[in-house]
């Protein structure tokens, strides 16, 4: 074969994809022989699966005599019968088998603690079992032992009786087992010891209107009381001062809020109130007869309905309502500026101040300047709020690009799974 491939000169891979080939031809020759050796029709008989073995399915083809083939059937073919001595014997084995593997976890039959285990089968499915006992409350059809109530060193003896069935051949046997108390810690033992005797005190006066509750209990004097599920006081005063120190912080915090939406507003508003000063003081009015004027229109207003409550004009209208009860009008603008609390009403209540007290002629082109500042000022502030509140519609928008993107994606991969 080499000889032959270095005649016709092939390459190296050719060589070994070549000699690969045939190993296979070989090795499915070799295969389809041991198959045919396998065949488990000899002279006319099949071999019959044993007991415990799974059925043969297989398919057959029925030739004459000249080799042609008259039918193919599958056929399925149960395992042999057992006959009656091997049935015996089979049922003395699964008896054997059944004494091991019934104890579970236990240490013996006669020293059962923990449930037990009763198969179904025996002997690979040989044999088929039913279980029954003679205290089904104490050991159940399924293995389960009920000793939760057993004193500590009580004991039960109970019959368990095992049906072992194979076709029509039937034995019943006989299995004496003791059941023994849980296997529980001193601590275990004495809790259960009080609840069955508490429970039998009740139990045993049910016609009398008082309960005589045991008071020695393993040889120990015991003693009752009543678990009741009350909130400690101690919890109680806890909760409250939680409940205060938040009341009292979200007040606070409300209170901060509060004065800074009022200075925002104060300081919003200045560039509105010193134009208007100064275009009454421009068409020849004084300082007092200019307040007045904003102060009553704003009244007026406010009483209308057009305006919303301003706190700039609230302190207007509260100084001059005290310059009319006859506080002096230095003193008033004096307290004008120090309950708006800010920089630019206090530079104000100071200029009018000095109008009053030194009569100074340049007020009106200082407003002027003061208008122009606090413009400037109103302007930056409405830049900042539409920053604000385009940094809150940040996440709407992201949201509503979320829901769009979903719309057109989920159809599209819908239509291309489809």
């Amino acid at each position: 074969m080499f000889k032959f491939m270095k005649l016709i000169k092939l390459n190296s891979n050719i060589k070994y994809k070549i000699i690969a080939v045939l190993i296979c031809c070989i090795l499915l020759t070799l295969v389809c022989l041991f198959q045919q050796s396998q065949n488990s029709i000899i002279n006319g008989q099949m071999k019959r699966p044993e007991p415990g073995e799974e059925d043969l399915s297989t398919q057959i083809n029925v030739l004459d005599s000249s080799g042609k083939v008259i039918t193919t059937m599958d056929l399925t073919i149960k395992p042999r019968t057992l006959t009656e001595t091997e049935v015996f014997e089979y049922f003395d084995r699964a008896y054997d088998e059944i004494i091991k593997v019934m104890c579970g976890n236990n240490k013996g039959l006669e020293c059962v603690r923990e449930n037990l285990v009763f198969p179904d089968m025996a002997q690979n499915g040989i044999i088929s079992l039913d279980w029954y006992t003679s205290d089904y409350q104490l050991v159940n059809y399924d293995g389960t032992v009920n000793n939760r109530g057993f004193e500590r060193d009580e004991s039960r003896e109970v019959t368990i009786m095992p049906v072992l069935e194979y076709g029509d051949y039937r034995r019943e046997c006989e299995i004496l087992i003791t059941v023994l108390a849980p296997d529980y810690d001193s601590g275990t033992w004495t809790r259960i010891q009080a609840q069955n005797e508490v429970n039998s005190a009740i139990d045993s006066s049910g016609e009398l209107s008082d309960i005589n509750l045991p008071m020695i209990i393993g040889g120990n004097k015991v003693s009752y009381e009543e678990d009741n599920d009350n909130i400690s006081p101690f919890i109680i005063i806890c909760m409250g001062a939680v409940i205060i120190f938040l009341l009292v912080f979200i007040e606070r915090d409300k209170e901060k809020k509060r004065l800074i939406t009022r200075q925002r507003e104060l300081t919003y508003d200045y560039s509105e109130v010193i134009s208007k000063l100064t275009l009454l003081l421009g068409a020849g009015m004084t300082t007092r007869m200019a307040w007045h004027k904003i102060s009553d229109d704003y009244n007026i207003k406010r009483q209308e309905g057009a305006v919303k409550k301003r706190c700039v004009y609230e302190e207007m209208c509260e100084t001059d309502c005290n310059m009319q009860a006859g506080i002096s009008e230095a003193m008033a603008y004096e307290q004008f500026g120090k309950r708006c609390n800010t920089r630019e009403y206090m530079k104000l209540a100071s200029l009018l101040q000095t109008n009053i007290k030194k009569g100074t002629r340049e007020l009106r082109r200082l407003l002027e300047n003061e208008a122009y500042d606090a413009f400037e000022k109103r302007k930056n502030m409405a830049k900042i709020k539409g920053e604000e509140a385009t940094t809150r519609l940040l996440m709407p928008m992201l949201l509503m690009l979320v829901i769009v993107m979903a719309v057109i994606m989920v159809p599209a991969v819908t239509s291309f799974n489809m």
